[in-house]
């Protein structure tokens, strides 16, 4: 069952519109990262899918209901904003008062056993948290309301890999134990990729590349080609090649669009060795954005 639709959305900031179209579904039950660089619209997206901001146009259906403006919705929905968004005065148990009062589905022992593991003082004011505990304690809230919807800007900004794997831990139980459904967006794309099992790339307001990890990686090919002599101009001939390097003539190749054809091109211009090497999620990234 998809849990997030948006079809053809768009939102704006006075004249400058920030998301150009944007189409996406998200299916229950599965962890979805979303990348792109600074100032691509990820963070206006989020807003649009927690009902804080009003698209201007398309349509976003969360739990199969419009989210904005809409209670019923929003409280099935966890959301941890890449910064602080709690009143700095309270003290952290004053918080988990609140989180009682405004969730009824909120769990206290969930959260006393996640904070067994994060190790926070729970009689500590919020402006006294550095910013991973800060981040920490909302990712721990908003999952001990057993939201059906997880959405996170940045969850794991300021927390050492400890903590890090921890609240990991805490998502993938969530998932597995209630059928979560997480959104996360992060900068750090090695984590993405051992933690997603699905993904979309965002560049200037638009869906760039949206499928599981696998189908992103298989949209560039990444070659060591061998020849006995050197032969750089043959990769200047070649189709789809965006760049290439050597070390004599030992060639690291990245190819958009490799097939059968481009390997017997190789092979014919005398290439004595033609490899695949496993692309990261990260050189994706890089490549999808020169």
């Amino acid at each position: 069952m998809k849990v997030i639709e948006l079809k053809d959305v768009k939102k704006s900031y006075g004249k400058n519109e920030i998301l150009h179209g944007i189409s996406l579904d998200i299916e229950e039950g599965s962890i979805h990262g979303l990348v792109g660089r600074n100032g691509c619209g990820k963070t206006t997206l989020i807003k649009c899918l927690t009902g804080i901001y009003e698209q201007d146009q398309g349509q976003i259906l969360v739990c199969r209901e419009e989210i904005f403006e809409n209670p019923k919705v929003k409280a099935q929905v966890g959301y941890v904003a890449d910064s602080n968004q709690y009143f700095e005065g309270y003290h952290i148990d004053e918080m988990v008062e609140f989180y009682k009062q405004i969730y009824p589905t909120f769990d206290e022992k969930v959260f006393r056993d996640y904070n067994q593991s994060i190790g926070l003082d729970v009689s500590k004011r919020i402006k006294e948290l550095s910013k991973g505990q800060a981040m920490s304690l909302a990712s721990m809230l908003n999952l001990s309301i057993h939201p059906k919807v997880m959405i996170m800007d940045e969850p794991m900004s300021g927390l050492d890999v400890i903590a890090q794997k921890q609240i990991k831990d805490f998502i993938v139980n969530e998932v597995d134990m209630n059928g979560m459904s997480v959104l996360i967006s992060s900068h750090d794309l090695k984590d993405l990729e051992s933690f997603c099992d699905s993904a979309s790339m965002m560049k200037d307001g638009k869906i760039l590349y949206h499928g599981t990890m696998d189908q992103m990686k298989e949209r560039f090919t990444k070659l060591q080609v061998v020849f006995e002599e050197s032969r750089s101009e043959i990769f200047k001939e070649l189709p789809g090649v965006i760049t290439y390097s050597n070390l004599g003539s030992v060639y690291t190749v990245i190819l958009e669009g490799y097939g059968e054809p481009i390997h017997e091109a190789l092979k014919q211009a005398g290439a004595i060795v033609v490899e695949e090497i496993p692309l990261s999620l990260e050189e994706v990234f890089v490549y999808s954005n020169r």
